[in-house]
This record gives structure tokens, sequence and C-alpha cells, in this order.
């Protein structure tokens, strides 16, 4: 798979695939699943994707009405750019599936899917700064989300490194981010803040 199959196919298809799976739920008559359902219809904004080398490109994610679509250009200024190299993604696909921003709630301790909902995205909105995600390792690779309407900082504001063995604790609930951050695993360097936001908006309430 190549980055703009995975980019304007596969990753917009797993966002559609979670909100068509909340659309079913609340077409059951369950009151929490139509609450999160409108939450999520409630979205427009707009994502960047740089893949920088040979074989990459720019590409944009545009979500309106819950639904996500690719595009040459963004509808709304992007609430968060993703950057990697070329060189990493096939690492990256490889732990995140379908969808990079699996990652980044994982780095929370989020399983599964994270669902584009109003306050969540209100909240990655909310933040400024350029976040660097190290999965160390053999198979280890860098992403970086710049999030913010500011200019890309030439430093990273925070980094974040973690063992793969520690990544797939935290995903799993095995072990939770408090723990992670205290006990080592995940290692942060630079403005704490970025990160705990990082955090606090990934585990928004949907």
């Amino acid at each position: 798979m190549t980055p703009q199959e995975y980019y304007t196919e596969r990753v917009p298809a797993q966002f559609n695939r979670v909100l068509a799976e909340q659309e079913s739920a609340a077409a059951g008559g369950d009151a929490e699943a139509a609450r999160v359902l409108d939450s999520m219809k409630s979205v427009n904004a707009s994502m960047r994707i740089d893949v920088r080398g040979e074989g990459g490109g720019t590409w944009f994610l545009n979500v309106n009405g819950g639904a996500v679509t690719p595009g040459e250009s963004a509808d709304q200024p992007p609430f968060l750019t993703l950057m990697q190299d070329r060189d990493d993604f096939e690492a990256l696909v490889a732990e995140a599936g379908d969808s990079p921003l699996n990652l980044l709630g994982g780095l929370s301790g989020l399983s599964g899917a994270m669902k584009l909902t109003r306050l969540r995205i209100d909240n990655l909105a909310g933040m400024n700064g350029l976040l660097q995600f190290t999965l160390k390792g053999e198979d280890g690779f860098t992403l970086l989300t710049h999030f913010g309407s500011e200019p890309l900082p030439e430093e990273p504001t925070t980094k974040i490194g973690v063992e793969p063995e520690g990544f797939r604790k935290l995903r799993s609930g095995e072990i939770d981010p408090q723990q992670a951050f205290m006990d080592g695993t995940i290692q942060v360097e630079g403005d704490m803040q970025l990160a705990m936001q990082l955090a606090l908006a990934a585990l928004s309430p949907d």
C-alpha cells in the first residue's frame, strides 16, 4: 500500500466505518449512542498529512457532518498536521492499523478507534505546538504532529518516546498513562503540558 492509497482510501474508510457503526447503534434506540452520533455529525474540520521523500506527498482529510473525504485542499484551516518520512511509512502503518490517530490515542491509553466527536476535535484544535512521537526499536518510526495555526517551529515542542512493548501495554489497558509516565515507560522531553493536553483531548468523553 502506498501513502496515497493509505491516506486517501484506508484512513477515510476507517473513520466512515466508525460513523456507520455509530449510526447503527443509534438506530437501535440507544439514547447515549444517539447523543454521540449527534456530536460526531456536528464536526466540520480538516486535517493535513505530509509524507516527505520519494513516493510521498501532501493530502487533506475533510470532515463534513462527521463523514471523512480526501481532498486536494483543506475545506477549513487544518486543526492538525501529521508529518512523517517516507522511510517510516510501512512501520507506522504496521503499528497504527487503519488510522495514525489511533497512535495518539494509544499514548493516552485509548484502545480502539478514536471517534471524531465535537468535544475531542475542539480540544485538539485548542492545542498549539509540535509533538514528536517516536516508537523505539529496530522496527520503530517517528511521527510529527503539529497542532494549531502557529508557524511550524524548527524543533519539536515536546518529544515522546516509548518502547514497542510498553506502547502495546498502554493500548491494551494493561498499564495506564499515569503509571507509564511515572515508571518511565513513556519518556517525555520538552513541554509536558502539550503531552497532557493530548492525553486529555484523546480521553475526552465521546
